[in-house]
């Protein structure tokens, strides 16, 4: 029997299912939820930006961060995504996944997903679905489950 787990997440939520056969009932498996996703930019940052001065002559200003403080916040949840992806395949929970994310959350988790996890990705679907029912996320899957 091949066991298929579907994901469906964004940058403030997961939700892991498990499918046991074609036309099998989505079993909930996981959910997971990151609440700084939801917080705005500015919340995030702990302070303003430190200052600087320029090497040569009398100018000084404001440092500014590498990363957008939201985009490192999407960063920290595809990871921990991909650590319980990565903590059910070792633990033999399914030989199969798909995902379904918006795209730049897609990105992040493929980013993050595991050589291994990823060669268990039946299919990734660059669409938010977070919070829609087993009926509606299976419409917007090609493969059989």
């Amino acid at each position: 029997m091949t066991v298929t787990w579907v994901v469906t997440a964004d940058s403030t939520q997961a939700h892991f299912y498990e499918v046991d056969r074609i036309g099998g009932e989505f079993k909930a498996v996981k959910s997971l939820n990151h609440a700084e996703g939801k917080k705005k930019g500015q919340d995030l940052t702990s302070d303003r930006p430190g200052r600087a001065f320029d090497s040569a002559g009398l100018g000084r200003h404001a440092m500014s961060s590498q990363v957008n403080p939201r985009e490192h916040e999407a960063e920290v949840f595809a990871r921990e995504v991909c650590e319980a992806l990565e903590l059910g395949r070792t633990r033999g929970s399914f030989q199969r996944l798909i995902v379904l994310a918006p795209p730049d959350f897609l990105g992040k988790l493929r980013k993050s997903i595991t050589s291994e996890a990823n060669k268990l990705v039946a299919e990734s679907v660059p669409k938010s679905v977070v919070g829609l029912g087993p009926d509606d996320i299976r419409r917007r899957i090609k493969t059989l489950i």
